[in-house]
C-alpha cells in the first residue's frame, strides 16, 4: 500500500514540475514574441494595431487597404524574409463617404494618425472596404505559400525585401493580397 501511495505522489509531483516547466517555455516564448512584434509586425498584427485608432477616429471607420512601406528599411536580402515588416500604412474610410484616416506604424507602435478626407463626387463605396473576417491568410504564411509555388526573390531597388499589400478587388470583391518581389 505504501509503494502505491508513494507511486501515486511521485507520479503527482513529476507531473506539477512537467507542467511548470511548460508554463514557463510558454511565458519565455511569450516573451520573445512581444521583442520581435515590437520590431517587426505581419500585416494582420499591424491592422489589428492600428484599428482602435480608425474607431476613435470615426466609430464607422472600415478597412480599406494596408500595405507595407520602406522609408528606413536597408536594403538587405532578408528584409520581409519572415513575412513581416517594421513599417506599415492602414489606410481605413467611412462607407459612402469621402473620409480617409491614415495610421503609420513603425517598429510596432503607431508613430502618426492622420486624417486625410477631401471633398470630391465620389465617396468610398461599401464594396471597396475589406471586412477583417474575410482575411484569410496572414503574411507570413502568403510567403511561405509563395516561395513553394515558384521563383520568387526579394527585391532590391526601390521595393527592397519581400512586399505586402492588401486591398479590395473592385471587380471581383474579393480581398486581394500581394505580394511583391522579383520573379525570375
Amino acid at each position: 500500500m505504501e509503494k502505491i501511495v508513494f507511486v501515486v505522489l511521485l507520479l503527482i509531483i513529476s507531473i506539477g514540475a512537467v507542467e511548470k516547466i511548460s508554463v514557463g517555455s510558454i511565458e519565455s516564448a511569450e516573451g520573445t514574441f512581444k521583442v520581435d512584434e515590437q520590431q517587426e509586425l505581419s500585416i494582420k498584427q499591424a491592422i489589428e494595431l492600428a484599428y482602435p485608432a480608425a474607431l476613435e477616429w470615426d466609430e464607422n471607420a472600415q478597412l480599406l487597404d494596408a500595405i507595407n512601406i520602406d522609408l528606413d528599411d536597408k536594403a538587405e536580402k532578408s528584409i520581409g524574409s519572415n513575412g513581416k515588416r517594421k513599417y506599415w500604412n492602414i489606410n481605413f474610410g467611412v462607407p459612402d463617404t469621402h473620409k480617409n484616416f491614415l495610421v503609420t506604424i513603425y517598429k510596432g507602435e503607431i508613430e502618426e494618425k492622420k486624417d486625410l478626407t477631401v471633398d470630391g463626387n465620389s465617396p468610398y463605396p461599401k464594396k471597396d472596404f475589406i471586412v477583417l473576417e474575410d482575411i484569410k491568410y496572414d503574411s507570413p504564411e502568403l510567403l511561405k505559400k509563395a516561395l513553394k509555388m515558384g521563383n520568387v526573390y526579394p527585391g532590391r531597388d526601390w521595393a527592397k525585401g519581400y512586399n505586402f499589400m492588401l486591398i479590395k478587388n473592385r471587380e471581383t470583391n474579393i480581398n486581394y493580397h500581394d505580394l511583391s518581389g522579383r520573379l525570375e
